[in-house]
């Protein structure tokens, strides 16, 4: 796991670089604004199914599996050239998975694994390279960083009891305010007509940061960890939506 973060660091790395190489710095904010061709500015609006799962470095708390989730975003894309444009936008996604620990193994009015959930506002920013299109299909590749910040955070327990529901246990207090990830993957567009455009994508999704508060878990009282808690959620998130 740590030498898998490390290369995604070091992709992450690297298409800042190529983003940096596109965008030259210049002292004269008149003469950024100037060199922006806005009408290469485009955005659209995609709805994106996820298979969520979490991984977790600990000598108690273990993954138990996939959840499904989703997001809702807007998407925002400038045009560098016909192959290459820079893409970022604003997304609300969800995310999580099925662990399980000593305690709930021994909970025995309780399923033994349970849910963590997670939601959280995202900002991607990405590079993607896409094909001419042929018969109006064009094909693509992306890749890039992104910054989310968490608004809520769960535990979703579940009762062996007949007609008995748990609320949600709340633990936004021992989870991280803000996360750091990646994303790559490749899709397809189909333009209908003008700008308008239909696409659909896949994208590998990671946390790169401790989604964990581990100084909080260390302290927590309920579980007893005797070692340090790491979550890193991650994902394979199918978007489907339309540019203007």
């Amino acid at each position: 796991m740590i030498m898998l973060q490390k290369w995604i660091l070091l992709f992450a790395f690297f298409l800042t670089l190529q983003l940096s190489a596109q965008i030259r710095p210049q002292s004269d904010p008149n003469s950024v604004l100037q060199g922006i061709k806005f009408s290469n500015v485009s955005f659209g609006v995609k709805i994106s199914p996820v298979i969520s799962w979490l991984s977790v470095q600990n000598n108690d708390l273990q993954t138990d599996g996939a959840t499904l989730k989703y997001g809702l975003g807007l998407v925002a894309l400038y045009e560098v050239n016909p192959l290459l444009s820079v893409v970022t936008g604003i997304n609300y996604n969800t995310m999580g998975g099925y662990v399980f620990d000593s305690l709930s193994l021994n909970t025995t009015t309780n399923k033994d694994n349970y849910r963590i959930n997670y939601s959280m506002i995202e900002v991607p920013l990405g590079i993607k390279v896409r094909t001419q299109a042929i018969n109006r299909i064009s094909y693509y590749l992306q890749g890039g960083i992104s910054t989310g910040f968490v608004i809520t955070a769960n535990e979703k327990h579940v009762s062996t009891l007949p007609s008995t529901v748990l609320p949600p246990v709340d633990i936004i207090n021992i989870t991280s305010a803000s996360v750091a990830g990646c994303f790559f993957g490749i899709g397809t567009a189909y333009k209908i007509v003008g700008n308008i455009e239909l696409f659909g994508e896949l994208n590998y999704k990671t946390s790169l940061t401790n989604i964990a508060n581990a100084d909080e878990y260390a302290n927590d009282r309920t579980r007893n960890y005797t070692s340090p808690v790491r979550i890193f959620p991650a994902g394979m998130e199918f978007s489907v939506g339309l540019m203007f």
